[in-house]
């Protein structure tokens, strides 16, 4: 019920930010990709924004409701992107092999499992042609880990309120809170709280985990700028070569 109600906002909450397109395009122009496929896509927004930059673009998510605006936004843009729903544990669900691959927006940390998140980011490699291109980020699980209960900058829309809290349990289970406000025409306010379990991923571990995995010219990067990491940055972001 959650997920299905964020969908629904999710656009709103997170719109397009153009340093992930433009690092996305340097990333994959630099090994001459032409087929991109997003993991864990959500309504498709970034791999559009590919689409509309001249790659030929695929996107999977697990949410069917996700999948269906995605579908709906390259009809209404006449964009030829292809969408199918589809877990990232298994992303050769389109049976192609890619030039680039990306999987962003910290969706590697809902496999909870180490031997799910090695499944899926081996399987990641085996989709790409070899030289192909990927990219994966999580927000800095360093900080958190070593800071405790860490909320989010709240996000305030027209109507909206999203509220996020990532609370560390151990060092490999952490509690991701979420909280929804929607206002309501009457002035009272729809709420929608969530909790969600997640691996906190260290960054020399998804760095190993990526290393065993076959991949290889491995950069790390504190946000989509191409800022050094730091134990303070707000995001871990790496590219890699299959």
């Amino acid at each position: 019920m959650f997920y299905e109600t964020l969908a629904r906002y999710y656009d709103l909450i997170f719109p397009l930010e153009a340093a992930k397109v433009t690092f996305l395009t340097e990333e994959f122009t630099r090994v001459k990709a032409r087929t991109i496929l997003d993991v864990a896509c959500g309504t498709g927004t970034y791999a559009l924004a590919l689409a509309e930059k001249g790659f030929a673009a695929w996107g999977t998510d697990l949410s069917a409701e996700m999948i269906g605006q995605a579908q709906r936004k390259a009809a209404r843009l006449g964009l030829p992107v292809r969408f199918a729903a589809g877990d990232m544990r298994e992303p050769g669900t389109f049976g192609i092999t890619f030039d680039g691959l990306f999987c962003i927006g910290n969706s590697l940390a809902h496999l909870t499992a180490e031997d799910e998140l090695r499944q899926a980011v081996t399987a990641m490699r085996e989709t790409l042609r070899p030289g192909g291109a990927a990219v994966f980020q999580t927000v800095n699980f360093d900080r958190i880990l070593d800071r405790g209960d860490t909320p989010l900058p709240v996000i305030e829309r027209e109507k909206l309120r999203f509220i996020r809290i990532y609370r560390p349990v151990s060092t490999e289970l952490l509690h991701f809170y979420s909280r929804l406000e929607i206002k309501t025409d009457d002035g009272a306010a729809d709420v929608f709280e969530h909790t969600i379990n997640l691996l906190p991923l260290r960054r020399k571990d998804l760095e190993q985990c990526l290393r065993a995995a076959g991949f290889s010219g491995i950069a790390s990067y504190g946000d989509f700028r191409r800022s050094p990491y730091t134990h303070d940055s707000p995001a871990t972001v790496i590219s890699a070569l299959a």
